[in-house]
C-alpha cells in the first residue's frame, strides 16, 4: 500500500469516527433443537419446583352433602363437610414413565368438619312380636374431627401437558389416604332421639377405618381444585425469550415452535434463534437450517444439548463484525506487547523514541474497527479469518485524550473456538498482520514529535502478544421457561458438521 492509500484510508477512518453513519438492520434466524434427557428434567423440576417445595402447601376443600348408611337400615345425612390440608411437599421425583412428577406431603395435618349430622326417617321395628313404625329424628352440629399426627398421606401426581404453544402441568392423580383410627374428635352436641350420638361415632369410626369410601367419590372435585391451585404453572412456548447480549446493536431471543415428549428418555423442542444487527452494513434476512441428517442423542446424559446449523458462529461472526459497524476500545496496558515496550526506555529509544516524552504508567486509548466485511471460512469451531483493521491510538494529556497515531492492519488468522463455564475461548494461531501507520497531522503540528517508528519491532509484538494466546468472552445465557435458564458449558461438531453445545442449569 502507497503513502497516498494509506492517507486516503486515514481520511476514511476519521470520517467514521466523527460523522453519523446510516446503518441497516440486517438479521440471522437460525433453527435449533433443544433435547432434554430425562435425567436433565429431573435435575430441573427440582430447580423450578423449589418454590412449591418451600411454601407450605395448604387446601380447604368444600365437599357436596353425603348420605352414609348406618345400622339397622337408617339413613344419615352429612352436611358441610369440608377438608382443610396443610402440608409440606417432599423433593419431587419423575415416575418411572415418561416425565411424571411425583409430590409426596410432609408432616400432614388435616381437619374435617361437618357442619351437620342428621336422621329424619321413619323406620319399621319389630319388639315382643309386635311391628311399630317409629320416625327417629336427630342431629349433631358442628363435628370436627382431627387427624394424628403422621396418620395420614397426600400426593400429586402431574405431567407435561403440551399444545401447539403452551406446556402448563396436568394433574393425572390425586391421592389422600390415611390409617386406621387416623382421627379424633372434638365434643359436639346432638339433640333428638336418645343415643343417636352413638351412630354418629360409628360414622366418625367408618371414616377412619375406610379412607378409600370416603376419598373417592370426591376424587373428581379434589383434582379441580388441585388443578386451580396449580393454574398458574404455563409456560408459553410461543413468547420469545430475549437473550442478554454484550452489544447494544445486537438483539438475540428464542422462539420455540414445537416441543415432543412423546420420548420416555428424553423430550426435544425446536425452534428459531433470531439474532438483530441493528448496526449492520447490510440488509434482509439470512436463515439458517439445521442438517437433514438428525443425530442420535443419548438419554443417559445429566446436561441438555442445543443443536444448531454448521454456519451459525460464521454468519453471527459475519454480521456483527461487517464493515463499519463496530467499534471496540482498549487501553496500551491491556496489550501485553505494547506493556513491554513502554517498560523500557532503552527499547522506546530504538522504536519508537516519541513514548519517552510519556511516563511509563501511561495508558494510551486505541478505537479500532473495520471499513470492510470479514472474510470467514470454515465451519463448526474451525475457521480461517481475514480482516482489514484501522485503529485511532490517542495519547494522554491533561486528563483527556488527543490524536495521536493512525494504523492500517490487514490482519488474517486461523481461529478456534472453544467453549467452557459461559465463556467462549478464541485461540489465534498462523497470525499474520502487516502494519502500516500515519502520524496524526494535528499532533505532528503541536508537539512536533520524532516521528522514527519501528513498525516491523512493533509489528512482531503485536504477533508475539496475539498468535497462540486465547481470549475469553461470556456467552448469553439461554432462558428455557420463566425463572429457569441454562448456561452453555461445552461445545463440539457432529458427524453431519452441526454444532452441538451442552448446557446446564
Amino acid at each position: 500500500m502507497t503513502k497516498k492509500q494509506i492517507t486516503k484510508s486515514l481520511f476514511v477512518f476519521a470520517a467514521f469516527m466523527f460523522s453519523q453513519q446510516a446503518f441497516s438492520s440486517a438479521t440471522v434466524e437460525s433453527e435449533f433443537e433443544l433435547v432434554l434427557p430425562k435425567q436433565f428434567q429431573q435435575n430441573l423440576i427440582e430447580e423450578k419446583w423449589k418454590t412449591l417445595i418451600n411454601q407450605k402447601f395448604q387446601a380447604n376443600w368444600q365437599f357436596p352433602d353425603q348420605t352414609m348408611q348406618a345400622q339397622n337400615g337408617v339413613q344419615v345425612q352429612l352436611s358441610g363437610i369440608s377438608l382443610a390440608v396443610a402440608s409440606q411437599m417432599e423433593k419431587p421425583d419423575l415416575g418411572t414413565s415418561q416425565t411424571q412428577l411425583l409430590l409426596q406431603s410432609k408432616s400432614m395435618s388435616a381437619q374435617l368438619t361437618i357442619g351437620s349430622i342428621s336422621v329424619d326417617q321413619w323406620i319399621e321395628q319389630t319388639v315382643s312380636g309386635i311391628t311399630g313404625r317409629f320416625h327417629l329424628q336427630a342431629q349433631c352440629s358442628h363435628v370436627v374431627l382431627n387427624m394424628k399426627a403422621g396418620a395420614g398421606n397426600f400426593s400429586i401426581a402431574l405431567t407435561p401437558a403440551v399444545g401447539a404453544s403452551q406446556a402448563t402441568t396436568d394433574v393425572q392423580d390425586v391421592a389422600l389416604s390415611w390409617q386406621p383410627d387416623a382421627w379424633v374428635a372434638q365434643s359436639f352436641s346432638c339433640s333428638g332421639a336418645e343415643g343417636f350420638s352413638d351412630i354418629v361415632n360409628q360414622q366418625i369410626i367408618q371414616i377412619s377405618q375406610d379412607s378409600a369410601s370416603f376419598v373417592n367419590p370426591k376424587k373428581v372435585l379434589i383434582i379441580s381444585y388441585i388443578k386451580q391451585y396449580l393454574g398458574g404453572w404455563t409456560f408459553d412456548f410461543s413468547k420469545a425469550r430475549e437473550l442478554v447480549s454484550s452489544r447494544a446493536d445486537i438483539n438475540m431471543s428464542m422462539v420455540v415452535d414445537s416441543f415432543d415428549d412423546s420420548n420416555p428418555n428424553l423430550a426435544i423442542a425446536k425452534g428459531r434463534v433470531i439474532i438483530n444487527f441493528t448496526r449492520s452494513s447490510q440488509s434482509g434476512t439470512k436463515t439458517l437450517s439445521l442438517a437433514t441428517s438428525e443425530p442420535t442423542y443419548s438419554s443417559t446424559g445429566t446436561n441438555a444439548l442445543i443443536r444448531l446449523p454448521a454456519s451459525f458462529a460464521k454468519e453471527v461472526m459475519t454480521q456483527a463484525y461487517s464493515a463499519n459497524s463496530w467499534v471496540h476500545q482498549f487501553y496500551s496496558t491491556q496489550v501485553s506487547g505494547f506493556s513491554t515496550i513502554m517498560n523500557s526506555r532503552f527499547v522506546q529509544f530504538f522504536v519508537w523514541p516519541e513514548l519517552m516524552n510519556y511516563s511509563k504508567s501511561s495508558k494510551f486509548l486505541f478505537n479500532v474497527y473495520s471499513n470492510k466485511d470479514p472474510k470467514i471460512t470454515g465451519s463448526g469451531l474451525q475457521y480461517q479469518v481475514s480482516m482489514n483493521l484501522l485503529s485511532q491510538m490517542q495519547a494522554p494529556q491533561n486528563n483527556s485524550y488527543i490524536p495521536f497515531m493512525n494504523f492500517v492492519v490487514p490482519f488474517s488468522s486461523k481461529v478456534a473456538i472453544g467453549v467452557a463455564s459461559s465463556k467462549a475461548n478464541v485461540t489465534f494461531t498462523n497470525t499474520g498482520l502487516d502494519l502500516q501507520y500515519q502520524w496524526d497531522p494535528s499532533y505532528v503540528s503541536k508537539y512536533d514529535p520524532s516521528q522514527r517508528f519501528g513498525s516491523s519491532t512493533i509489528q512482531g509484538k503485536i504477533l508475539s502478544a496475539i498468535s497462540g494466546q486465547s481470549f475469553s468472552f461470556a456467552l448469553p445465557s439461554i432462558p428455557l421457561m420463566e425463572g429457569v435458564t441454562l448456561k452453555i458449558n461445552k461445545a463440539s461438531t457432529l458427524a453431519n458438521s452441526d454444532l452441538l453445545l451442552q448446557l446446564a442449569p
